[in-house]
């Protein structure tokens, strides 16, 4: 397996994605405060330091995720589980429409289908509506 360190950053038309170190730590720890008010920066720290070994040991890649428009980090979106038979398509964002987080996921897919196109894969995704369960069920 090659290197991840080429797989960042990732320009889609409405996103910016790339390693989480790339971010400024107050962004990431208001992200991780909106959905766990006791966050803070080492619990931050931990969850990015966690990631990047993640990432090194080749176990799975995760990028944060930032609007283009507004320069806004809007979460954090990947694939988990790399070393099992079936990895996770992992998205976690906020304030960012439906359009946005479909192109996230099907970028996302095209990675998994290019690195790992024999494994199936399962999908943790948030938020989810029924246009997003629509489009992952016709993947």
């Amino acid at each position: 397996m090659r290197s991840f360190e080429g797989l960042r950053p990732i320009i889609t038309e409405h996103l910016y994605m790339d390693w989480l170190t790339e971010f400024k730590l107050q962004s990431v720890i208001d992200f991780q405060k909106k959905q766990d008010d006791k966050a803070d920066i080492m619990s931050t720290s931990n969850f990015i330091n966690a990631i990047m070994n993640d990432i090194m040991s080749q176990k799975g890649l995760l990028w944060g995720v930032m609007n283009k428009e507004n320069k806004q980090f809007v979460g954090v979106a990947g694939i988990s589980n790399l070393q099992s038979n079936s990895p996770i398509i992992y998205v976690n964002v906020l304030n960012t429409s439906t359009e946005a987080e479909l192109e996230l996921i099907r970028r996302i897919v095209q990675f998994k289908n290019q690195y790992w196109p024999d494994k199936s894969f399962q999908f943790n995704i948030s938020p989810l509506n029924n246009e997003i369960k629509d489009v992952i069920n016709a993947l």
